[in-house]
């Protein structure tokens, strides 16, 4: 049932009268929840290349692209990636050398920073020559060059020496000599999700020799953690005893006890770290060497597949059993056994059920599938990784036929090769293609280079069945001659373009670091290269489709969260006859945070109800595209007409599609923008509360609202733009003391979000509208006491039936108890009066010993049915 008002007024004068009648039916319309746009602050989040180049890429690049850009557009652009082999002229020898020649060394990186742990300085197994060190280098990452410094032996001008801790090495050591150099180890570098430390470096087994433990060279089990810190210093390291690596059983089984004799180390293992869609660390061992001397069988070859979850601390967990006596799970074995390989994490975004997803798979390439190398691996295969618990589902289907369909491949087979990927890329780099230990002979200088495809299959970017590129040795190379290179390793830092640079940028740098020559022999030489940009290959053909995701980046305004009005981006779509359907598809999130701008401060939640979910935009509503060439803007206001988007944090994607019919074509994002305002609410303050008397008797109530939230206008929003025209309601309670020293009224209901338009406070005596509009930004409205209203039934307020009986009173206040006016909690947590200072309180107290003065007119006009 509504709530009525019959409003008696009592007038000297007929034209007053007409005059209210027209205020109340003109300026008090029933209230309504329509929402104004407004005119923001333009904020351009992208559209350098330094800008673009913070994003994560896949299948896309960043490009110097246009050439003559007009305001307020500059050059820097995404487009879709080129596919062919790596352009050489991107590669150079870099100016800085290893401290001392390294082969077999594990190469990682966190942010700007290289870190090389262990190697070997000579060939020779047997010997005593494992670098017991981790070299930490820092990148310029506008110029990919390393920085440097004066030497600090045993590091140099260009890297910090870090010792690894002595640890036992296992039951291969007779002696316990507690040993801490070692090559042909795996490592995988974690970066921290909580905390002020830059991430974590796990070191896997590895080869190690020492004559005090015997007489030959021997894997170990060891498992370290080095913890680094903001500034790139290795600042602890742990080597609990179940982190070892594991040792099966003749049941297959992880043997616990760490004091069994059969317990072997690993080496050459393929290691590689995965972060799935929902934010878990694993750690995936597949396949390795054991070289054990003092077991039946001193050398063996594995197809084990293990796995261990890294928490939120850095420390490795058992993925399943938290009471497991080791941090290791074992996962189907592999088809074949394998060392000297690798293994690449992979990620991409695909649509499921209309729904951008991402995914994770691991890619094994190369290496040898017998201890000697005398048959090299040339399948590829595919690990799907499931994101909740981490197991894996291989295939061998790896690549997409040109009828749509999958079918396995075969590459050139390599040991002693290394890998990684950027970019939806596999980079195959280096290693050797000859047969045999220690196959120098057969070292190379070129990186094949693959693409996959949303469902992580890798495309034909040759339309001849070549699904790597860049095999040929004498035109395809990419290390500067006459440098050949296996058993090196390679890592990628993030790259920082110069700002509002106009010549081509890259995306990343990637290093090939150390390794052996064609001679065998251990090298210092570091090669870089710049990939991600538009001249990182040789071809022109474009992939089909690709996607672009920002970087989370802060939306304040004037240090305020903003209400978000727009969506603003520039696309290059000027679509050939051949390809109508090209578009550019953008989406984005926005939340509010607490000083945090990052990934995990976005709920994944696709609900509709998830304030922080990617929501679509529509450039072009008139066809089925969604960007036109040229400006785009969406008003959000249209876009999603029942919401308010307020963030201190966004992030945006770009799906861009080629319509595959001329294959050199892309269409380019040019820049993205988004129009705000500080994200105000209304907050109306009782800026005068008093009910006054006059000898003895009832005289009158003053009442001031005013609209001001902290004290600052710029965080203050119009009660009509937050929620609408029309009216909301202020109510008095009032309530005579049987005894006048016990208050009869000590509270009054809180304005309550789910009372509904038409509710009334229980305890309300009168009543009185205030119109939204007279709300503006610092405003202030005084209710006149002709303005009141019975509460209950409507009509002309009789104040000597209110306060015509002597007595104590108390009179509460609750102002816009049906939640009208657009404030949030904040704002209706003072409507009682709460938090005010005297005398504004919660509760009015007044003695009456006499009528009410003035008394009541005999005159009375009723006035119109408002509806509340």
């Amino acid at each position: 049932m509504s709530r009525q008002f019959q409003r008696s007024l009592t007038l000297c004068i007929i034209a007053v009268i007409g005059m209210v009648m027209v205020w109340l039916l003109v300026s008090l319309p029933p209230a309504v929840r329509a929402l104004d746009d407004e005119n923001g602050t333009l904020e351009i989040i992208d559209n350098s290349q330094a800008d673009f180049a913070d994003g994560v890429f896949q299948r896309t690049v960043v490009a110097a692209s246009p050439g003559s850009p007009s305001n307020p557009d500059v050059v820097g652009a995404v487009e879709l990636a080129p596919a062919g082999a790596l352009n050489r002229n991107k590669w150079s020898i870099a100016a800085a050398q290893l401290p001392q020649p390294l082969s077999d060394a594990s190469v990682v990186s966190l942010g700007r920073y290289l870190f090389v742990i262990g190697g070997a300085t000579s060939p020779n197994p047997g010997e005593e020559n494992r670098s017991r060190y981790v070299y930490r280098g820092v990148v310029n990452q506008e110029t990919g060059s390393l920085e440097t410094r004066d030497p600090v032996p045993p590091g140099n001008d260009a890297f910090t020496a870090f010792s690894i801790p002595a640890v036992d090495p296992g039951p291969e050591c007779v002696t316990d000599t507690p040993l801490a150099g070692r090559s042909r180890a795996g490592a995988v570098a974690v970066p921290a999700t909580t905390g002020s430390n830059l991430g974590y470096i796990f070191i896997i087994g590895g080869s190690m020799y020492d004559q005090r433990c015997a007489t030959y060279d021997f894997s170990t089990n060891i498992v370290q953690r080095a913890t680094i810190d903001a500034s790139g210093n290795i600042v602890s390291w742990i080597a609990p005893n179940n982190w070892r690596f594991p040792t099966l059983d003749i049941n297959g089984n992880i043997i616990t006890n760490p004091d069994s004799p059969d317990l072997r180390g690993i080496q050459n293992v393929q290691v590689v770290h995965v972060r799935t869609s929902n934010g878990t660390d694993y750690i995936y061992a597949i396949g390795g060497l054991s070289i054990a001397p003092s077991q039946f069988l001193q050398e063996d070859i594995y197809p084990h597949v293990f796995y261990t979850k890294v928490d939120n601390n850095g420390n490795l967990v058992h993925p399943t059993n938290a009471s497991a006596a080791t941090v290791w799970a074992r996962l189907p074995d592999l088809p074949f056994t394998i060392h000297s390989g690798t293994a690449i994490a992979t990620s991409t975004t695909r649509i499921e059920s209309g729904v951008p997803v991402q995914k994770d798979a691991i890619f094994l390439l190369g290496g040898c599938i017998d201890i000697e190398c005398n048959t090299l691996n040339t399948s590829v295969r595919r690990a799907d990784v499931n994101p909740t618990d981490g197991t894996l589902t291989w295939t061998n289907q790896v690549a997409r036929t040109s009828g749509g369909g999958t079918q396995p491949i075969n590459i050139q087979g390599r040991q002693g090769v290394t890998g990684i990927s950027f970019n939806n890329r596999l980079y195959y780099v280096t290693g050797s293609t000859a047969t045999g230990t220690p196959g120098a002979s057969g070292a190379t200088a070129t990186i094949p280079v693959a693409i996959y495809n949303d469902q992580f299959l890798l495309e034909d970017l040759t339309a001849s069945g070549n699904y790597f590129v860049g095999t040929n040795e004498t035109s395809d190379y990419v290390l500067p001659l006459p440098n050949r290179r296996l058993n090196a390793a390679v890592a990628l830092v993030p790259a920082v373009p110069p700002s509002n640079g106009t010549t081509q940028a890259n995306a990343a740098w990637m290093y090939v670091i150390g390794g052996s020559n064609e001679s065998n022999q251990p090298t210092k030489t570091i090669f870089v290269g710049g990939v991600g940009g538009a001249n990182e290959t040789t071809g022109t053909t474009r992939v089909s489709e690709g996607w672009y995701y920002s970087k989370p980046f802060p939306v304040l305004t004037s240090g305020e969260t903003s209400r978000l009005l727009a969506i603003k981006w520039a696309t290059d779509l000027n679509r050939p006859t051949q390809n109508p359907d090209a578009d550019i598809r953008i989406q984005f999130r926005a939340v509010v945070t607490s000083g945090t701008c990052r990934e995990s401060d976005f709920d994944p939640s696709t609900s509709s109800t998830n304030p922080s979910r990617w929501r679509d935009l529509d450039g072009d509503t008139s066809s089925p595209l969604r960007s036109m060439n040229g400006e785009n803007e969406v008003r959000l206001i249209n876009a999603f007409p029942d919401e308010e988007i307020k963030a201190t944090c966004m992030q945006y994607r770009a799906q861009f599609l080629q319509d595959p019919g001329l294959p050199t074509f892309t269409p380019r994002l040019r820049y993205f923008a988004v129009e705000k305002v500080v994200a105000a609410k209304p907050d109306i303050l009782i800026d005068e509360f008093d009910v006054q008397t006059n000898s003895g008797g009832f005289a009158n109530i003053v009442l001031r609202l005013r609209n001001l939230r902290n004290n600052s206008l710029s965080a203050t929003r119009s009660v009509v733009a937050a929620s609408g025209g029309g009216s909301f309601f202020v109510d008095l309670c009032i309530a005579r003391r049987t005894n006048p020293s016990t208050p009869a009224l000590t509270a009054v209901p809180a304005p309550d979000p789910n009372a509904g338009d038409s509710a009334t406070p229980s305890c309300a005596t009168v009543s009185a509208q205030v119109p939204k509009s007279a709300m503006e930004p610092g405003a202030t409205y005084s209710i006149a006491l002709s303005e009141w209203i019975k509460a209950q039934g409507g009509g002309a307020v009789n104040w000597n039936e209110i306060f015509g009986e002597p007595g104590t009173y108390d009179i509460g206040i609750v102002v816009d108890y049906n939640t009208m006016a657009g404030e949030d909690a904040q704002g209706r947590s003072n409507n009682r009066g709460e938090n005010v200072s005297p005398p504004n309180g919660i509760i009015r107290t007044i003695t009456i010993t006499a009528p009410p003065n003035p008394l009541p007119s005999s005159y009375e006009i009723f006035v119109p049915v408002i509806h509340r």
